[in-house]
């Protein structure tokens, strides 16, 4: 192994050549270089001329790229030998030699390594010989360095999107949001670990700083996520890690590449510290949780902290031609997601637990509601029942009672005796009003007069005879036509509206002048009584409750959406009854 002459590192140098054993690591041989290193592989062919048999070369990396020369001729040469270098460090390599390329006796197998300081930059083992020899060799460095890293890759990607779309519907149970995080930082450093070109222009210095920064996220986040299984938290410690995590992402981003080989050294056995350190703690935590899946992954870190021992010495001897961790990665994160996976069946469970109680508890509020709605509906029945009491009393005291009023006012005024004929007129007045009553209340289909006239014609025939006997002027005013019908009851109950008050005036006003009329305003029906009697306090007489006939006005029309005004004085006394038609 000699360092290449010239700037651009393709001239093979003349001295200065050392003897190595591959695997050579620079960093190791505190060789800390960055550039164009080559390597001289010498070996003897004696082949007869007659049966010539092709070699195979298997060289398990080149790190971090390079080129391969068989004797002067180009074998092979990755695709980019400058910034942003091809990454080969993890890419074993299979060539078949044709025998042509081959001479009898001394053969040269030339290689070229492009690399950079602080990356272990070197090469790995090479292996000429026999195909049959040879190819076990190559197959096991593939399934090593290639099938199970992606492997390794895919499962961690897969776990991890099924954590986060369990965690983005349940965003209390914080495991699966620590683990996916974990399952990400992990995936990053296997990407690393497999990627052939350096993506976005990254150089090569870069990527080992991202990289090692996912590797330590990844070793706080399983802590976490670890932790939040057997339901603890440490917060203050998780605190300080956290922070630990921000000192390490920003000495990543400051730190020249001169001071990059310490750091990534001291970060990485931080990281594998760190793990350890969970590993073993983590056995105490599980036993006092007394939970099966902490049982569970406890015994999974068990295993893990034999594999990370081994595999730590494995890397610092220079001697990583046999790792634990590409065999074992698969497996545990099966077994994780099988913890993660009865987790999530316990989580189930309770959920399955808490519907059932829930449709228990639904099921009590219905019967309790039940029997309230029927004991609502009894009352609604009882106050029905009692409403429509009120109702027939008011219609009695507006009806009946108005007609019972007139009778006395006429028996009162009269003269002279009343004929047998008279009183039985009064009579036959008296039993339509109460049949009227009764129609009112009973049916619902009753006919609404063609004209306003018609509505007030039987008004007006009742009480004109009764003013004109007290010597009370009366003036009536009606429309020709209905501007907008209005429901029949409605009629009813401007009808009752104006009774009464035309009673109250023959009882109590003393006027001698009435003025009634019946117009549109405004989208309503109003009803407008005016006398120029003696009047009276509005307000005392609604106050001392004394006015049955003046409430039953009101109930009427603020049943219907309607109000009542009263306006009274010496002489003066308005009373206006307004509907919505």
């Amino acid at each position: 192994m000699a360092k290449a002459i010239g700037q651009d590192g393709t001239q093979r140098p003349e001295t200065g050549w050392q003897n190595v054993k591959l695997p050579d690591q620079w960093d190791k041989r505190k060789f800390y270089y960055t550039g164009s290193t080559w390597y001289k592989i010498v070996w003897d062919y004696q082949c007869p001329t007659t049966t010539k048999t092709p070699i195979t070369i298997v060289i398990s990396y080149i790190n971090m790229t390079g080129q391969v020369f068989i004797n002067n001729d180009l074998l092979w040469q990755d695709q980019s030998l400058v910034e942003p270098l091809s990454r080969s460090w993890n890419m074993p390599r299979y060539w078949n030699l044709p025998v042509s390329s081959l001479k009898q006796g001394e053969n040269i197998l030339w290689v070229r390594v492009v690399g950079v300081k602080s990356q272990n930059s070197g090469l790995g083992q090479v292996l000429v010989g026999n195909a049959d020899q040879v190819r076990p060799k190559f197959q096991m460095l593939w399934n090593q360095q290639r099938v199970l890293m992606f492997l390794n890759l895919i499962t961690s990607l897969t776990l991890g999107v099924i954590a986060f779309l369990v965690w983005i519907f349940h965003r209390k149970d914080q495991i699966f949001g620590w683990f996916t995080l974990a399952a990400l930082m992990w995936s990053m450093v296997m990407f690393n670990t497999i990627m052939l070109e350096a993506p976005f222009g990254l150089t090569t210095l870069q990527i080992a700083r991202i990289s090692i920064v996912c590797f330590f996220a990844y070793s706080l986040f399983s802590c976490f996520y670890a932790w939040r299984l057997a339901q603890r938290k440490f917060p203050r410690l998780e605190k300080a890690l956290l922070y630990m995590l921000l000192i390490v992402i920003s000495m990543a981003m400051i730190l020249p590449d001169t001071a990059l080989y310490n750091f990534i050294s001291g970060t990485f056995f931080l990281s594998l510290l760190v793990l350890l350190i969970n590993f073993i703690s983590y056995q105490w935590i599980a036993y006092f949780s007394k939970l099966l899946e902490a049982y569970l992954l406890a015994a999974v870190f068990l295993f893990f902290i034999i594999v990370c021992i081994h595999d730590t010495f494995q890397i610092m001897q220079s001697n990583n031609s046999f790792l634990w961790m590409p065999y074992t990665a698969p497996l545990t994160s099966l077994l994780i997601a099988i913890i993660l996976a009865l987790r999530l069946a316990k989580n189930l469970r309770a959920i399955e637990n808490f519907n059932q109680t829930l449709k228990q508890n639904i099921l009590e509020a219905k019967n309790e509601l039940t029997l309230s709605l029927n004991t609502q509906h009894q009352l609604e029945l009882d106050n029905a029942k009692l409403q429509e009491r009120l109702q027939l009393a008011h219609d009695l005291h507006d009806g009946l009672g108005g007609s019972l009023v007139r009778s006395m006012v006429t028996v009162d005024q009269s003269q002279i005796n009343l004929s047998n004929q008279q009183f039985l007129s009064m009579l036959k007045i008296l039993r339509d009003d109460l049949r009227q009553v009764i129609d009112s209340g009973s049916s619902t289909g009753a006919k609404v007069p063609d004209t306003p006239i018609l509505w007030g014609a039987p008004l007006r025939y009742r009480f004109t005879q009764l003013f004109d006997e007290l010597n009370i002027t009366t003036k009536w005013s009606f429309p020709e036509s209905w501007q907008k019908q209005p429901t029949p009851l409605v009629c009813l109950t401007l009808l009752r509206v104006a009774e009464e008050a035309l009673t109250n005036i023959l009882k109590h006003s003393q006027a001698t002048s009435v003025k009634c009329a019946l117009f549109f305003s405004k989208g309503q029906l109003v009803l407008d009584i005016e006398d120029n009697g003696i009047g009276f306090d509005v307000e005392a007489v609604k106050n001392a409750g004394m006015s049955v006939g003046l409430r039953s006005m009101q109930t009427r029309l603020e049943r219907l959406g309607g109000h009542l005004t009263v306006q009274s004085e010496a002489g003066r006394t308005c009373l206006k009854a307004c509907l919505p038609v």
